[in-house]
């Protein structure tokens, strides 16, 4: 499996050959972005934690084989840890990254912060999985239901491993509109999918000011941002495609420069067959939940009132699929004038997987199962939506 990531190429539409900037990664199942790994554990003895995300940078010091951090975000092809109250950095080849762990021990306590003085929050059994989203000192932060907690590391074992982030910045094109680069996955295989060009959106994570960036929602329970699990799912989804045959272009790959109207236009230019815009929904209720899709099509537009049975169709093979994988309440297929899904030419569509502001939905968006899951339905409702499923 090859990804390749190309400099956006403006009105020169698709690249002539796929050969630079090669990245090759080996994936078992799914390709896990930055959100997948919570907890990372050092791979070689020695290993230097840097300032910056470079090796030119000051080391601030060096820590062993088999130690364990927390996630802290990523920058390029390395991982920002804490180390000593102070963030560090270390590069991702020198790790491994797990967003899940299993219980050990017969009946162990869940507490409310990483102490044994701490009050009990809940306690879990020998064999359950629990979502990781941190580690401190010997503690795990967990999720089990709607409850989040610390958990000793005496009783669990880490899960299996799972492929952290690895973009690169390939270089921009200078003049009007995105400055940024697009992902560009070449499919090696033959299959039903094969010929068709499709453009996977991950939903914010753009600039919006010189020094921020829109991380979409967060989450009222356990704090995720809107744009990591975009970005984890939309990868996902990216894998899924390639391994029906399909060309996939990705907007981006991480924070980006890249506005609404370019991510349009990323389809445009490349004459995709359809475009998909992925998100996590959130609301003022803390009680609303599941799975909606939308499209954009008015019966009276001059160009786009025409696509409006396919765009129609592919919104609803897609939402069909994703209740059907993701098992949440079905909030239907909704129609909104979107800027994503206006500006783009082929059919297009804007996926609100599963709501941020719902203490449920969020512990199953922070767990990489489920939002395999969710990327596994939308996926066959694209293979649905072009027939092959």
């Amino acid at each position: 499996m090859l990804k390749r990531i190309f400099p956006y190429r403006g009105k020169t539409g698709f690249p002539k050959r796929l050969f630079a900037a090669a990245l090759c990664l080996i994936l078992i199942c799914s390709f896990a972005g930055p959100l997948a790994a919570r907890v990372v554990t050092v791979e070689k003895d020695s290993v230097n934690i840097r300032s910056q995300a470079t090796t030119q940078s000051e080391a601030l010091g060096k820590v062993k084989e088999g130690q364990i951090f927390g996630w802290h975000g990523a920058e390029s092809n390395w991982t920002k840890i804490m180390l000593s109250g102070k963030y560090g950095y270390i590069r991702n080849d020198l790790l491994q990254g797990f967003d899940d762990l299993t219980v050990t021990g017969s009946t162990v306590r869940i507490r409310q912060s990483p102490s044994l003085s701490s009050e009990i929050a809940d306690s879990a059994q020998r064999g359950e999985k629990l979502a990781v989203l941190d580690y401190q000192d010997g503690w795990f932060k967990v999720v089990r239901g709607t409850v989040t907690g610390w958990i000793s590391a005496d009783y669990v074992k880490l899960g299996e491993p799972v492929v952290l982030s690895v973009t690169e910045n390939a270089g921009e094109t200078k003049g009007t509109g995105n400055l940024d680069s697009v992902q560009i996955t070449d499919s090696q295989v033959q299959g039903p999918l094969s010929g068709k060009i499709i453009v996977v959106d991950p939903g914010h994570g753009n600039t919006i000011a010189a020094d921020s960036v829109d991380p979409g929602a967060k989450g009222r329970t356990l704090g995720l941002w809107e744009k990591d699990v975009n970005l984890d799912m939309a990868f996902k989804v990216c894998a899924l495609l390639e391994a029906q045959g399909a060309t996939v272009i990705m907007t981006h790959t991480g924070d980006t420069t890249m506005n609404l109207y370019d991510r349009a236009a990323v389809a445009n230019n490349n004459n995709a067959n359809i475009f998909v815009s992925i998100h996590a929904n959130s609301s003022e209720s803390k009680t609303l939940n599941g799975h909606s899709t939308y499209f954009y099509a008015p019966a009276g537009h001059a160009t786009l009132g025409q696509q409006r049975d396919v765009r129609k169709a592919l919104a609803q093979a897609v939402q069909s699929e994703l209740v059907k994988a993701g098992g949440c309440t079905d909030l239907g297929v909704l129609e909104s004038n979107f800027v994503v899904i206006r500006e783009t030419k082929c059919p297009s569509i804007l996926v609100e997987t599963a709501f941020l502001s719902n203490a449920e939905d969020e512990a199953k968006l922070a767990q990489g199962a489920f939002r395999q899951t969710l990327a596994e339905g939308i996926t066959n409702g694209i293979m649905k939506y072009f027939g092959v499923l």
